[in-house]
């Protein structure tokens, strides 16, 4: 295995580079299995053909969703679309006066749920989500 900051030599035991003192996989400057060195927005070795590990950012996809079906609109916040998230919150406190229970969370908290948890899965996965994207 190679470090992937510098491209020596590392033991597969090893958690630090100690030649370098980088963490193994923070950096993709060189393929972690043949040490070739790559381009930083490649995902795949074009040598050898191994998937690069990149580890996922943010939260779980399930914690917004879990969070939105106690709160509605939390899920949104936490996936960084503040407005949408606080909109989501306003018009689902508006519907509970107006629509009974069962009916009110089918009709709007059911598509808010769906919504926080697709919209974290994206956010997940690294993908671009934009501010009052949508499912």
């Amino acid at each position: 295995m190679f470090c992937t900051y510098c491209a020596s030599n590392l033991s597969e035991q090893a958690e630090i580079c100690p030649n370098c003192g980088v963490r193994k996989f923070k950096v993709h400057n060189y393929c972690q299995n043949c040490g070739n060195e790559l381009n930083a927005l490649q995902e795949m070795c074009t040598s050898c053909g191994i998937i690069l590990k990149k580890s996922p950012k943010g939260t779980h996809p399930l914690v917004p969703a879990l969070l939105t079906f106690l709160i509605p609109g939390v899920g949104q916040i936490i996936n960084n679309q503040m407005g949408k998230g606080f909109l989501c919150l306003f018009i689902s406190t508006i519907i509970i006066f107006f629509i009974p229970f069962p009916l009110g969370f089918i009709i709007v908290g059911l598509p808010i749920l769906i919504d926080a948890y697709l919209i974290g899965k994206k956010c997940y996965e690294r993908k671009v989500v934009g501010k009052w994207e949508f499912f």
